[in-house]
């Protein structure tokens, strides 16, 4: 990738994160944050397709090592969700409800978009301009953190999620994958540890 497509990926990206993090602190319907993002992010793919500058196998959008992938991130999330079902069982909370079915069934779509962003353009971005992959890997979590900054908690959460997410794509570059992981925690962390309902916000 040339470094003047990654450095326009990493202002792409950090300009959706802006708009996101602007709206949720002016606290608009997250259908209306959903829409703007979801514009910005098509045109831009618009645009990386008539350049050609990404494939999509190269962001992650690939099968040939979904078997390979499968089992290293389905080990961790099932490590990091049954952290959370122990807190929220420790807590007295309950641990299974309709919430989290809720948002096991529409959250991944929003997840893929996501790590789209997150992994797909701007870890691949980082890659290229900075030169430690200590540094790119906590450029793309801090970054992805960011985005859940109302909620110091949240934000903790997605860190150490966006660490763990990073490591796994730079070996298993397959956003399918981090993308199921990230809707399996998201669908626990908000009604068990956060107590919050975010669909409510639609």
């Amino acid at each position: 990738m040339p470094r003047r497509v990654a450095i326009i990926d990493v202002a792409v990206v950090s300009g959706m994160s802006l708009i996101y993090v602007v709206l949720e602190a002016l606290d608009v319907p997250k259908r209306w944050s959903f829409v703007a993002v979801g514009i910005a992010l098509g045109v831009y793919a618009i645009f990386l397709a008539r350049g050609r500058t990404h494939s999509l196998v190269a962001l992650g959008f690939r099968t040939d090592n979904l078997l390979a992938g499968l089992i290293p991130v389905g080990m961790c999330t099932v490590v990091a969700g049954g952290g959370l079902v122990v807190w929220a069982a420790v807590r007295g909370r309950v641990v299974w409800g309709h919430e989290v079915l809720v948002l096991l069934a529409l959250y991944p779509v929003w997840a893929l978009v996501q790590q789209l962003g997150f992994q797909g353009l701007l870890h691949r971005a980082l890659m290229v301009l900075l030169p430690s992959p200590v540094l790119q890997v906590l450029g793309s979590a801090v970054a992805f953190a960011c985005v859940h900054i109302e909620n110091l908690t949240l934000f903790g959460l997605t860190l150490m999620a966006g660490v763990m997410w990073s490591l796994l794509y730079r070996r298993w570059p397959n956003l399918w994958l981090i993308a199921g992981s990230h809707s399996v925690l998201a669908a626990l962390v908000y009604p068990l540890v956060l107590g919050e309902a975010p669909l409510s916000r639609l």
